[in-house]
């Protein structure tokens, strides 16, 4: 537990350090998010999970590189997020550890409306008090979808993502573009 908790401590530091750097860029976001995780895990109800996420937009308007992509950004994203409330399994609790990276693409529907969808990998610990098969620490390609709406300097998202239909995670953030 202690490992896990410095571990997730550096992992902070070192996006929030990665932030600090390319702010001068002015192509950055950063933010906080939360949601509801399930795991396809018969008896396993849902827990609460809580991360940072961060990006740093590649392609499109507003971008490090200018491209056309019919007003569409591609941003290169990452996220960590941990449980703040453990879940009940058939004999004992659990909880989620994750580390994802994506490539992201936001398609604005009007000035203050966008859609999201994203694509990558993600790294979770599924802890548990009990022995079943997909628990421990486990690789997957996830994908997204959601939608955003622009408030101020920063934007609210809601998305749903899943890792190899293993686990949902359907979250709501909020971050700030610099």
């Amino acid at each position: 537990m202690k490992n896990r908790n410095l571990i997730i401590s550096l992992a902070l530091l070192g996006s929030l350090t990665a932030a600090g750097a390319a702010q001068a860029a002015g192509k950055i976001y950063v933010g906080a998010k939360g949601g509801i995780v399930q795991v396809d895990n018969s008896g396993f109800d849902d827990t609460f999970n809580i991360g940072v996420y961060g990006g740093f937009n590649m392609l499109g308007k507003d971008s490090q590189f200018a491209a056309d992509l019919k007003g569409g950004t591609l941003a290169v994203e990452g996220e960590v997020t941990l449980s703040v409330t453990k879940g009940d399994a058939p004999v004992g609790e659990w909880d989620m550890t994750t580390f994802g990276v994506y490539a992201a693409y936001r398609q604005p529907l009007t000035d203050y409306f966008y859609l999201k969808g994203k694509l990558g990998l993600v790294h979770y610990d599924l802890d548990t008090t009990t022995a079943v098969s997909n628990s421990g620490t486990n690789n997957a390609l996830a994908a997204g979808i959601g939608a955003g709406w622009k408030v101020g300097p920063g934007s609210i998202e809601a998305e749903i993502t899943t890792y190899e239909s293993d686990v949902l995670f359907v979250s709501a953030g909020f971050h700030m573009n610099f």
